[in-house]
């Protein structure tokens, strides 16, 4: 919170202390204002509000649905109602290609219209204001240069305003101008020009896309007529006339011979079975016999039987003759014929099963060529099929695109003509009886805050570059050196030469003696005896510092001596009007030591002063006879005080600061700057002088306020003091 109330202080003396620089920002910024406002010639704005929503077209009854808030829809109605060709058309309703700076001049100008006129038409011209066409901006479309229309309607269009009424539907379309008949005029033709810019904008859109979309449906008519003939060309030259009904077929084809092929196959496998058996068999008959299906033969059982019978007949016949009895014999030949016909007959059969094997080999292969052939056919048929189911649905296609194409040129040229908003006016534009622009009460006061702020700014920015030191206010933390005091500011600066001894009351002895004060107790047991003075350059004040600091110290009663060290621009035989013909630079050169004392008005108070100015003040300060002369001084006085030559540009006071016990430093406000100060501080301590502290000099009111305060209040009571005491002498 102190914090806050700190910074807060230190603000507001800030302001105080640049108040000059703030007024004069202020009174400059209402003062541009001021004028400006008065060179604006005043605008009447004509307000029209109308009520614009999208439909669009159902079928082809015309029928319209509302749509839903879109802001994209309603910003490009409003780019639409600002835009060039809209202006175009108000510039040609209205007449204005030729007229227009007459229709917008003033019904009545006053004498202040007058002056005003003259005023801006003054600044134009110091100005040399370019042409009014911008030169980003380009002619119109199909034109080479802007045409005198094309001029006004750029200059209408930028007084043309558009905006949404907040909490409703409304559009708010104002136009502004000097005339105010002219504003009205202007933004109710401006809602008809919009009115009929978008219906040329649709029934442009309409023949545009007629003229397309008939180009396009004659394209597609060829299209399918190449397409459908293409097809009869195809169907004739592949014999495709029942195409899908032998697609159909073909599949029941395939499968029939499929079924045929693995029925031949389990035949050709049984019989090639049967045929590699009896095959095996056949050059042993007695073997042959055992397989079944040879065994099993009908003509075989009864070749079997007749043998059987006749063997049994032979046997009968063995046992009544002899075998070489005839009638043996033609059983034995009759038994022989029989059995020559069961080899006969096995033989019969095994070529049979072998010709059954053949024949179902045979069958099998005619049905899996039937098959491979069914097949082929079906891919060649398939794939003429694609060719053929391709041409027929780009035909398919063709048409569908054809017919909607038809459909929609009948449907556009039906309903060209419909709107493609709605608009309602829902106020015509008044003749405005008050002008919009400029509002001189809130220019000017807006002029009066903006100016402040600048002032302000202005303020704390001069403040912040401003780096010379102007009080003691925060000093000591900055340098990192005592601060012993200030001194105010005289603005007669030779009164302050012995202003202890002239003005011993005054505020400005009153700062000598808190200076003297300060010294006194700044260090702990002895105070510094022998004292240098110096400063950053020269005019900061050393030498009035040291002349007053020895004045108030004689004051108090110390024997007190005062050295002028600067051999260079001497100015302390000045103050006390002494001569100069001998003085330090004498002794230091070889003269005696007792005829450069001299007395002073001042009780207590001996002055040595410079003497002639040597060709050598460097190599006399550093002999051996300066110290020596420091250390008698220092016998004989209570105080020596020192004034010496600025730290820059020389070394002197350097030099000298090893034969004090300390050494005072001089800035003087508005002069020293915080970098020179720092400098100056940082050379000392390379010589490990021992400085004192730091004396402000020349302090403005304005810049320590509160310090010059307390002196001030002092001095009215010395004042008032000082008239009592006369008065009482008087009586």
């Amino acid at each position: 919170m102190a914090e806050l109330k700190n910074g807060l202080r230190d603000n507001l003396k800030i302001l105080n202390k640049r108040r000059n620089v703030i007024a004069i920002v202020v009174l400059g910024v209402f003062c541009v204002v001021l004028i400006g406002t008065l060179a604006t010639t005043p605008q009447y704005e004509g307000v029209a509000k109308i009520i614009i929503e999208r439909v669009q077209a159902n079928n082809l009854t015309g029928d319209n649905r509302y749509q839903p808030l879109d802001p994209q829809f309603d910003q490009t109605q409003f780019q639409l109602i600002r835009s060039h060709a809209v202006a175009r058309r108000v510039v040609k309703i209205l007449k204005l290609e030729d007229d227009f700076e007459l229709r917008i001049k003033p019904e009545g100008e006053s004498w202040l219209s007058t002056i005003r006129s003259n005023l801006l038409n003054w600044v134009k011209s110091l100005r040399d204001e370019p042409a009014e066409v911008s030169p980003v901006e380009s002619a119109p479309e199909g034109q080479a240069e802007w045409s005198k229309a094309d001029l006004v309607a750029l200059k209408m269009a930028r007084n043309i305003s558009v905006a949404p009424s907040r909490g409703s539907h409304i559009t708010i379309v104002s136009y502004a101008s000097p005339n105010p008949s002219f504003s009205a005029l202007t933004a109710n033709t401006f809602i008809q020009a919009y009115l009929e810019e978008t219906l040329s904008m649709k029934l442009e859109a309409t023949r545009r896309n007629l003229e397309w979309m008939s180009q396009k449906a004659e394209v597609e008519r060829l299209k399918l007529q190449t397409a459908e003939k293409q097809l009869q060309e195809y169907m004739e030259k592949n014999d495709l006339v029942s195409l899908e009904d032998r697609v159909t077929i073909i599949p029941e084809r395939l499968g029939q011979f499929g079924r045929d092929l693995v029925r031949a196959e389990t035949k050709t496998k049984e019989n090639r079975l049967l045929y590699d058996k009896v095959k095996g068999v056949s050059g042993n008959l007695d073997a042959a016999e055992t397989v079944l299906s040879i065994s099993e033969g009908g003509s075989l059982d009864v070749l079997r039987a007749q043998i059987l019978k006749a063997e049994q007949y032979k046997m009968e016949l063995s046992n009544k003759y002899g075998t070489k009895h005839p009638v043996i014999i033609k059983a034995q030949a009759d038994l022989n014929v029989l059995r020559s016909k069961r080899r006969q007959e096995i033989k019969r059969i095994i070529e049979k099963v072998k010709n059954q094997y053949e024949l179902a080999l045979l069958n099998e292969n005619s049905i899996r060529g039937q098959l491979n052939e069914a097949k082929a056919e079906s891919l060649e048929l398939n794939e003429k099929y694609v060719r053929y189911s391709v041409i027929k649905r780009e035909i398919e296609t063709n048409k569908q695109l054809n017919n909607a194409l038809l459909t929609k040129i009948k449907e556009q040229s039906i309903t060209g003509e419909t709107r493609p908003v709605n608009i309602w006016i829902v106020e015509h534009a008044k003749v405005p009886k008050k002008p919009v622009r400029p509002v001189v009460a809130a220019n000017l006061i807006l002029g009066l805050l903006f100016g402040l702020c600048c002032g302000v700014s202005c303020a704390f920015l001069i403040n912040h570059l401003d780096n010379r030191i102007k009080s003691t206010e925060g000093l000591g933390d900055d340098l990192g050196i005592p601060i012993l005091g200030g001194v105010p500011f005289n603005s007669e600066a030779n009164a302050m030469k012995e202003i202890v001894r002239t003005a011993p009351l005054s505020v400005f002895a009153e700062s000598y003696n808190a200076l003297r004060t300060t010294l006194l107790l700044s260090s702990v047991g002895t105070p510094p005896k022998r004292i240098l003075v110096t400063s950053s350059i020269a005019g900061e004040g050393k030498t009035t510092t040291a002349v007053n600091l020895a004045l108030t110290m004689a004051k108090s009663g110390s024997r007190v001596l005062l050295l002028d060290a600067d051999l260079r621009k001497p100015n302390i035989h000045k103050v006390f009007k002494l001569r100069n013909k001998t003085g330090l630079s004498s002794f230091l050169s070889g003269g005696s030591g007792k005829s450069i004392l001299f007395k002073s008005s001042q009780e207590n108070l001996l002055i040595i002063p410079a003497g002639p100015v040597p060709p050598n003040p460097y190599e006399l300060l550093n002999s051996d006879r300066m110290v020596g002369l420091i250390e008698s001084l220092g016998e004989d006085f209570d105080v020596i005080i020192c004034d010496s030559p600025p730290i820059f540009p020389i070394s002197d006071s350097r030099l000298l600061s090893r034969a004090f016990d300390g050494l005072i430093m001089v800035a003087r406000s508005g002069l020293t700057t915080y970098p020179m100060a720092h400098n100056s501080i940082k050379l000392l301590r390379d010589v490990n002088a021992k400085i004192i502290g730091l004396v402000v000099n020349a302090i403005h009111a304005r810049d320590q306020e509160e310090y010059y305060s307390y002196y001030s209040n002092y001095m009215e009571e010395a004042d008032k003091a000082e008239s009592v005491e006369a008065n009482v002498s008087f009586k």
